[in-house]
C-alpha cells in the first residue's frame, strides 16, 4: 500500500523498512522480487524506535525522510494526509501528523485518550512547542532536520516523537501540523498495566529533556 500511494506522488524513492525485535525476512524478501526500492534493517534484539530510525537513516541517504507506523493507524487518504506528508516538505523542515487539531478525526479507548490529551498539553505548556499532538507516528523530515537529529536525539523509546518534536521546534526549524484519520489498532480497551508503563517512560523522559532544553545541551544552542 506505502509503495503504490508514494508512487502515485513521487517516483523516485525508496522504501525503507526498519523492524526492531521482530524478524518478516521471508514476508520482506517475497516484497523485494515486486520492488525494488525496497532496503530492508532487521534487528532481532529489540533497540527502541528512536535508536532504530537513527541507524535507519544513516544508511539511506535521500532529500526527505517519512517515517510511518506499520500499522497504518493514519488512513492515508483521508485528507489527502499521505500527499501532504511528502509535498508540504518544501516549505517545512518537519511536517507531522495530528489527532488534535481541527479536521482531524480519532477513534481509540476514551481513557487513553484523556491520557494523551493531557499528556500533549503538558508538553505544550512546558516547552511552548505550539504543537498538539507530540505522539503521533506519521512524519516527515527534510535532511538538514535528520542531521540535526542524528546528534542531538537521544531517546530509544517511544518518547522520541516528543524529543524529535520539541528538539525542532527548539532549535528553530519549521514545524507543521497537518490533521488526519487515525484508528487504534491496539484494541478499544486499554489495560491499565500499559497504560501506566507508557506514563512512567513518557514522564523520565520528560524530566530528562526538560533538563537538556532549561540546563543541557539544547539551551547552550540557544543563547
Amino acid at each position: 500500500m506505502l509503495e503504490e500511494a508514494t508512487n502515485s506522488i513521487e517516483r523516485d524513492f525508496k522504501l525503507l523498512i526498519a523492524e526492531d525485535g521482530s524478524n518478516s525476512t521471508g514476508i520482506v524478501d517475497e516484497l523485494k522480487w515486486k520492488y525494488a526500492n525496497i532496503v530492508y534493517i532487521q534487528h532481532n534484539e529489540r533497540l527502541g524506535r528512536g535508536k532504530a530510525l537513527r541507524e535507519a537513516w544513516s544508511v539511506v541517504q535521500g532529500d526527505m525522510y517519512v517515517y510511518v507506523d506499520v500499522d497504518l493507524a493514519t488512513d492515508l487518504t483521508k485528507h489527502e494526509a499521505y500527499r501532504n506528508l511528502i509535498t508540504l516538505q518544501g516549505q517545512f523542515d518537519l511536517v507531522t501528523g495530528s489527532r488534535y487539531i481541527q479536521g482531524s478525526a480519532t477513534n481509540r479507548p476514551r481513557l487513553r485518550r484523556v491520557a494523551s490529551v493531557t499528556y500533549n498539553c503538558l508538553v505544550r505548556l512546558l516547552f511552548q512547542s505550539g504543537v498538539h499532538d507530540h505522539q503521533c507516528g506519521f512524519k516527515s523530515f527534510s535532511h538538514r532536520l535528520v542531521n540535526c537529529l542524528a546528534v542531538k536525539g537521544r531517546s530509544d523509546s517511544w518518547f522520541w516523537d516528543t524529543e524529535v518534536i520539541v528538539i525542532a521546534t527548539r532549535m528553530g526549524f519549521r514545524v507543521k501540523e497537518i490533521p488526519i484519520d487515525w484508528e487504534e489498532k491496539k484494541g478499544q480497551r486499554t489495560p491499565l498495566k500499559r497504560l501506566f508503563r507508557d506514563m512512567w517512560l513518557h514522564g523520565t523522559g520528560l524530566i530528562t529533556l526538560l533538563y537538556r532544553v532549561y540546563f543541557g545541551d539544547l539551551r547552550r544552542n540557544l543563547s
